[in-house]
């Protein structure tokens, strides 16, 4: 009898399986794509792309804090390295946003960055800690890591500026690790609903290199020591270096250039015109371009004077978006560009 029963269970399980969905991914040959792009400072190497997949139809169940069901989009998570483009410095691979298959998947969100190539070369025990993290989310759901820190409408372009960071840790056992530091999170989370386009590019200051040594008892009123490349010693109650102290001894500038907050009150914006020419909807033949500060920002009310190729002139001050007055696309390419205090 309990030999008839076994087969029955193993007949019933045959059943079910059979009609277990397809979870697995099957891009259309025709499915639009969305490149990544890496462009990898020498020292770094590019870290493997981690690709996340949602559906709607293929959910997955957890519960709340009172035990109730609740239903989530399903995931689908790949990994996949970005190819070397030639000899270049550029990393780069083209993601289908229809992940197709029976669950319908559609691009939900990317995790890639930069890390140290060879952390050793900081010492024999030295490993990479991190920094350098990019995500992208491409629709309404969170990442693994949480949500948004900026908004992005159209293409994400990400230029961002890092310092070497090697700290020591001596509470629960001795570590020593390497990081980048930068202005902000270990990761740098986006979300660009409409991009087909992202570029990272991360800009290594190697030659400045901030140290640090944690405290080696918990004690109240003892902070981390952050040794700055000036020969600077600062006890900090933040866990990371000051990146606009950095930004300060590496250019001589003040650290109001370098903050996000305070920059637009600071009068050396070193202001720039971005080359392309946008064409003007409302005027065939013209276009117009963008003030922008140092950073790709746009800027509004600042005075520009341009000239055309021809030595014709054109002045005035950038509105909305940072935009100029309309210009005919004869005067391009500029031939001289100059930003007046004063026009």
């Amino acid at each position: 009898m309990k030999r008839v029963s076994s087969i029955w269970l193993l007949f019933i399980m045959i059943l079910l399986s059979g009609c277990t969905k397809d979870y697995s991914l099957a891009p259309p040959a025709d499915s639009e794509k969305i490149n990544i792009t890496v462009k990898v400072p020498v020292e770094l190497e590019v870290e493997t792309l981690e690709v996340m997949y949602r559906s709607s139809i293929c959910k997955r169940i957890t519960h709340g804090a009172s035990g109730q069901r609740v239903e989530l989009d399903g995931y689908h998570a790949i990994d996949m390295p970005l190819q070397r483009q030639g000899s270049t410095d550029l990393y780069s691979a083209d993601l289908p946003i229809d992940g197709g298959g029976a669950c319908k998947w559609h691009l939900g969100n990317v995790t890639f960055g930069v890390a140290y190539e060879n952390p050793s070369r900081f010492g024999e025990t030295v490993t990479y800690a991190g920094g350098g993290g990019v995500v992208v989310m491409f629709d309404h759901n969170n990442s693994p890591r949480g949500g948004a820190d900026f908004q992005v409408d159209g293409d994400v372009l990400i230029r961002k500026e890092y310092f070497p960071w090697l700290h020591e840790r001596y509470i629960g056992g001795y570590r020593k690790s390497i990081s980048l530091a930068g202005a902000g999170h270990i990761y740098l989370q986006y979300r660009a609903l409409n991009a087909r386009k992202v570029y990272f590019e991360p800009v290594l200051h190697s030659d400045f290199l901030v140290t640090s040594k944690g405290t080696k008892v918990h004690k109240i009123g003892d902070f981390i020591k952050f040794t700055y490349p000036d020969g600077s010693v600062v006890a900090e109650s933040q866990a990371r270096p000051d990146y606009y102290k950095l930004q300060t001894i590496r250019t001589g500038r003040a650290s109001y250039c370098f903050s996000p907050r305070y920059y637009s009150r600071y009068r050396d914006r070193r202001p720039q015109l971005l080359p392309e020419l946008l064409p003007d909807k409302e005027m065939p033949g013209y276009g117009r371009y963008v003030v922008a500060d140092e950073w790709g920002n746009a800027v509004v009310s600042f005075a520009y004077r341009l000239f055309g190729k021809n030595g014709e002139k054109f002045e005035g001050k950038s509105g909305i978006k940072g935009l100029t007055r309309p210009i005919p696309n004869s005067a391009h390419p500029l031939s001289k560009v100059e930003f007046p205090e004063r026009l």
